[in-house]
């Protein structure tokens, strides 16, 4: 498999309320010369809505078998998606009888356990490298950051790229870019209350707020984060969150590659910056 091209899998918030991470992680990749292929005609994860695995494995075989077909490991931004795929790829890999039983749904769903899965996160720390990466940096993020994980990132921890109970890979990030990290231990791998917010917006809300005022308290300027889920929550509903607890947060919140693609010396529109909730000035004027 290729080292300097991936196949692509947005997942389904790239297009609607991630817009700004699928353009800053387009925009960090082109940059560092990563050939991005996007997976043909790909289709849902499953999501944290399809409880039955075997529904999972199915629709993650096909998006599975799309990628080997173009000779490509596949990365995604979406933690919920890496999630997914994961656990599909592993179970699919070793369960031959499985394999067998999925492709008998359907031809395009035969995959043959040809490729590795990828986070954002493990492809640009593990697979291109600190090192490398530091070579690219042109400008320093004088801000202070606090790294926030959410629960989809370290599952399923059998195949986790990072320590699943204490990531540090994105801090490593923070620092590469010239910002300190702001100790923020107890909440960094809380859930964000995402899966929640149809069923019970109360407690999505209150678990929500938890993360915003943990950042702040702590002296933060903004948040990095590495789920869209997460950048829902925290970033989008933000202000619906601020309205139901009368309170003002006001805290930035951007995706780790917005952050990255600043200190590459990438133009803020290129990244999406201007599509955050959260103004996110105060950030951009930070880099120097």
């Amino acid at each position: 498999m290729s080292e300097r091209k991936y196949a692509y899998y947005p997942g389904c918030p790239s297009g609607t309320t991630a817009m700004e991470q699928d353009m800053s992680m387009k925009a960090v990749f082109e940059k560092l010369g990563i050939e991005l292929e996007e997976v043909e005609d790909w289709n849902c994860c499953g999501a944290s809505e399809v409880e039955d695995p075997e529904i999972v494995y199915a629709l993650n075989a096909r998006n599975l078998a799309i990628a080997e077909k173009q000779g490509l490991n596949i990365v995604t931004p979406c933690s919920i998606c890496y999630y997914n795929l994961s656990r599909s790829n592993k179970a699919l890999k070793g369960n031959e009888e499985l394999r067998a039983r999925v492709r008998s749904i359907d031809d395009s769903l035969a995959y043959n356990g040809g490729v590795e899965v990828k986070h954002v996160l493990d492809v640009l720390v593990n697979d291109i490298g600190i090192e490398a990466l530091k070579q690219k940096v042109e400008k320093k993020v004088e801000a202070k950051v606090a790294p926030y994980y959410g629960c989809y990132i370290g599952r399923p921890p059998e195949t986790a790229f990072d320590d699943p109970d204490a990531p540090g890979l994105m801090d490593r990030l923070v620092e590469l870019v010239g910002a300190e990290v702001v100790p923020y231990n107890y909440t960094k791998t809380k859930c964000c209350g995402g899966p929640l917010m149809m069923t019970r917006q109360d407690i999505a809300f209150e678990m929500a707020r938890k993360v915003l005022e943990g950042a702040k308290n702590a002296g933060a300027d903004c948040i990095a984060l590495a789920c869209p889920l997460c950048g829902m929550m925290l970033d989008a509903k933000q202000p619906d969150i601020e309205e139901a607890f009368g309170i003002e947060i006001g805290m930035p919140v951007l995706y780790i590659t917005q952050l990255l693609g600043l200190a590459l010396g990438i133009d803020s529109g290129k990244l999406g910056l201007n599509k955050n909730i959260v103004d996110t000035k105060d950030i951009i004027g930070k880099v120097v």
